[in-house]
């Protein structure tokens, strides 16, 4: 090939890309030099002088160009993967499992807390056997509301560790900070000695924000990274099964517990076994080759990658990671201006597409169901038919969550999100007009069990829409979204987005249930109506793509009547 002339996308693919690019720009301006001037216009037909551009803009438009052929280089380097090779180590599903363990402490959370409001013996001890119902109302929102403003909080203040110490380390710190947290929550004498654990159980400490945040935040991204495309959405699903493991495990243990005066201390501790697991398996984890490259660590990501991937895989994704990595270190760490930037690689489209997804994820009702479904059902059926009857739910919620796992990585992610959400819709309606009826009964009279069945049936339909499709597919998109360089900062706002919701929705939703528990179905099943249009018009398909083909996707994807593409 002679200097001059333009290499070949097999001269790319064959060496490096950067260096193949910087070649042809040095060609191309030699030759530019070596061009005869042109001849110059006659003094009566000469062209106004132009006007100086701005330096700035000259070196704004220059950087736009490199991105341009960087990105090119990416996508070229992308499609010469083998995507035939579905191969992935046992090794790495024990490393997604590890890190789903934060999804355990979280769903036991939801159980556990859920179902002491209808103990006896947490009734008596904080005295709510005399406490007006306004009183009530106001204290299970806070215990609940707290906890998901400490996440949130740490959910923002995450990237501190996650962009700078690492993936390993953001999660063993929320893993303490929640055993502390957890470990006062048990010895709670007085309800504002149960408020302030809450809070810390939920976020961090003063410098480092306190545990669920961080680790909602972090644990589904490092599945991600160390996850193979093939399997990337298998995996991060994992996350979403350990919440429905860990809200049955509390689940069938609050039979017992609620016979024993003390045993909502179990319910708000005993996850203590799960975070104190977690800290001692991260010791054996390797930490995230994204992150290593990004720090310049080659050699710690070579061996990090060949602990996950087999020999024959680890040059391709080295040299993926490298020109990942190159590409970040020549723009810098993103500021929070750039994760909002659209000519930054979409990225303002990007975050609010991933704060709306989780934002929907949360008004679409799951954790007021999850959260209160022992009291929902206990006016239908009592306090123990309510703890029962949230049993029957949480094991629908752990069930469904399989479909994910076998369906994710052939029907892609938007497909299921559309058609779980269809099922939500379809059984929230009919729940919200049985609530309905049994809000305009007469005075006095007692709830009719007929339509508790039907209420509980009708939750349990959403339930499964919900566990297949919203409950596991938001985290896996929001993991795999966006690109190296943002990452950190923007996934950190869409956690931020779930938690904030979360929050809100467990601090209101018990006044607001009391007030018209049909107003509230309702409500669920508008918000749910906005997201199956939003990801049928709107969303782009993630499945099985590297970063690149992210931003491909992202970059030419246009709302349709009629949906294209699928998966």
């Amino acid at each position: 090939m002679s200097s001059d002339e333009p290499p070949t996308t097999s001269a790319i693919l064959a060496g490096n890309p950067f260096k193949v690019l910087a070649s042809t720009n040095s060609a191309s301006a030699v030759a530019k030099d070596v061009e005869a001037p042109e001849e110059a216009p006659a003094a009566d037909d000469a062209a106004p002088p132009e006007q100086a551009k701005d330096p700035d803009d000259v070196l704004e438009q220059t950087a736009k160009k490199d991105r341009g052929a960087e990105a090119e280089s990416l996508i070229n380097h992308s499609l010469a993967r083998d995507k035939d090779d579905k191969r992935a180590k046992p090794f790495v599903i024990a490393v997604a499992a590890t890190a789903a363990l934060g999804g355990l402490i979280f769903g036991y959370d939801i159980g556990g807390a859920g179902a002491t409001f209808v103990m006896d013996g947490f009734i008596e001890h904080f005295g709510w056997d005399t406490a007006s119902q306004d009183q009530i109302d106001t204290e299970t929102g806070l215990i609940n509301g707290l906890f998901g403003a400490g996440a949130a909080l740490g959910a923002l203040a995450a990237p501190l560790l996650f962009n700078r110490r690492g993936r390993k380390p953001t999660m063993a710190w929320g893993a303490v900070f929640f055993t502390i947290g957890a470990a006062l929550q048990m010895s709670a004498v007085s309800m504002p000695m149960l408020y302030i654990p809450r809070l810390l159980s939920g976020g961090g400490s003063e410098f480092r924000v306190l545990m669920l945040g961080m680790l909602s935040m972090c644990s589904p991204v490092y599945i991600a990274e160390l996850a193979p495309e093939s399997h990337r959405g298998q995996l991060a699903t994992l996350w979403q099964l350990a919440i429905t493991t860990g809200i049955v495990l509390v689940s069938i243990l609050n039979i017992w517990l609620a016979e024993w005066d003390e045993g909502w201390r179990i319910s708000y501790g005993g996850n203590i076994v799960f975070s104190v697991t977690l800290l001692i398996l991260l010791i054996f984890m390797p930490e995230s080759p994204h992150f290593l490259v990004k720090q310049g660590r080659d050699e710690e990501a070579r061996k990090a990658l060949g602990r996950v991937r087999f020999e024959d895989q680890v040059e391709w994704e080295m040299e993926e990671l490298e020109m990942e990595a190159i590409a970040a270190e020549k723009r810098g760490e993103a500021t929070w201006k750039q994760v909002f930037d659209n000519d930054n690689n979409k990225m303002k489209t990007r975050t609010l597409t991933g704060v709306l997804l989780q934002t929907i994820q949360q008004l679409s009702g799951i954790n007021a169901i999850m959260f209160y479904a022992p009291i929902i059902l206990e006016d239908f059926f009592g306090s123990k038919g309510g703890i029962y009857g949230a049993l029957v739910l949480n094991i629908i919620n752990f069930c469904s969550t399989f479909i994910t796992i076998f369906t994710i990585e052939k029907l892609g992610r938007v497909l299921i999100l559309f058609s779980g959400g269809i099922v939500m819709c379809v059984s929230l309606i009919p729940t919200a007009i049985m609530a309905s009826i049994d809000e305009n009964k007469e005075e006095g009279t007692e709830s009719s069990q007929s339509i508790g069945i039907g209420i509980t049936s009708m939750c349990a339909l959403y339930v499964i829409g919900f566990a297949f499709s919203w409950g596991p597919v938001v985290w896996v998109y929001c993991a795999e979204m966006f690109p190296l360089r943002e990452r950190g900062k923007a996934n950190s706002l869409t956690t931020f987005a779930n938690w904030f919701w979360a929050t809100i929705v467990g601090a209101v939703f018990p006044s607001a249930s009391t007030a018209s528990l049909a107003g509230c179905f309702g409500f669920f099943a508008g918000v749910v109506f906005i997201g199956i249009l939003f990801v049928y018009f709107y969303l782009p398909e993630t499945s099985n793509r590297t970063a690149p083909e992210i931003d491909e996707e992202y970059l030419n994807h246009k709302a349709k009547l009629k949906r294209e593409k699928w998966a």
